[in-house]
């Protein structure tokens, strides 16, 4: 019987985390032509997630998406919805996605440039566009 790690596997290259977010990231540097660094997948930025009117939470790793665009995306199929977006002006959504700063102040996803909101997030709630409107920067 083989001892433990004689299997051929490096014990320090495996990873854990929630399925599909390694893939995702190492999918996404390929299809750019680039070597997944191990920096990039060891970046983790999990936040809960509420929405208004559901009895659960769901936890999304910030870090691993590139832009608003993703993660509202991510959003949108983690609360089985189409009506999520950004409070941006350009389109008219049914909810909108605030998130709560180190601060502990509430404000719209998208109005700060995207590396400063993955460090600052701490927690995210999707909540209806009526009630979001106070406080858009824009309003």
């Amino acid at each position: 019987m083989a001892g433990y790690g004689d299997d051929g596997v490096d014990l320090t290259e495996l990873t854990l985390g929630p399925p599909g977010v390694n893939a995702r990231k190492a999918r996404r540097a390929r299809k750019n032509g680039q070597q997944p660094s191990s920096s990039a997948m060891t970046m983790q930025a999990f936040v809960k997630v509420s929405m208004d009117g559901t009895p659960y939470l769901r936890k999304v790793d910030v870090a691993a998406y590139d832009d608003y665009g993703e993660l509202v995306e991510a959003l949108n199929e983690l609360f089985c919805c189409c009506s999520i977006g950004l409070m941006d002006g350009y389109g008219e959504w049914e909810h909108a996605v605030v998130y709560e700063d180190g601060d502990g102040d509430w404000m719209l996803v998208g109005d700060v440039p995207w590396e400063m909101f993955v460090s600052s997030c701490k927690r995210m709630r999707v909540m209806r566009s009526c009630e979001a409107r106070g406080l858009s920067s824009n309003a």
